[in-house]
Parts: C-alpha cells; sequence; structure tokens
C-alpha cells in the first residue's frame, strides 16, 4: 500500500506520463497526499511531486512503488 513519503515511479500510462519519462526524464516522483479528487471524479488518487514546482494527481494504475517511506 502506497503511503504519503514514499517515492514511486510515474508509468507511461498515457501520452503526458510517456512525455514527462521521456523528455523531461522525470520518472520517481514523492507522495505528498492520497485523496479523492473532483478532477477523477471520486476515486482514490495521489498527489506526487517531482519537485516544489511540479506536481499532479494521479491514479493508482499510473504509478509503482519504487522505495518504501520507512527505508529512505
Amino acid at each position: 500500500m502506497i503511503k504519503v513519503g514514499d517515492i514511486v515511479e510515474l508509468l507511461p500510462t498515457n501520452q503526458r506520463n510517456r512525455q514527462l519519462r521521456s523528455q523531461e526524464k522525470k520518472y520517481d516522483w514523492r507522495v505528498i497526499e492520497i485523496g479523492t479528487p473532483q478532477c477523477y471524479f471520486g476515486k482514490l488518487a495521489y498527489h506526487i511531486e517531482y519537485d516544489k514546482n511540479h506536481s499532479r494527481w494521479v491514479l493508482p494504475e499510473d504509478v509503482v512503488i519504487r522505495y518504501y517511506k520507512e527505508s529512505l
């Protein structure tokens, strides 16, 4: 189960994710919030952050756990 503070890998599940991975080399993101945002109609989603200037909401199928917060 993914928790706040975990590091996740953004998967190439859609065009924007593929672009972030290939052009901007943004693979590993930190989970900063877990919720049910309106943009996903109340579905479970993760608010992830690459750096202080770039964050986004993603669905669980868009990410896979890389490092648990406890192991960092």
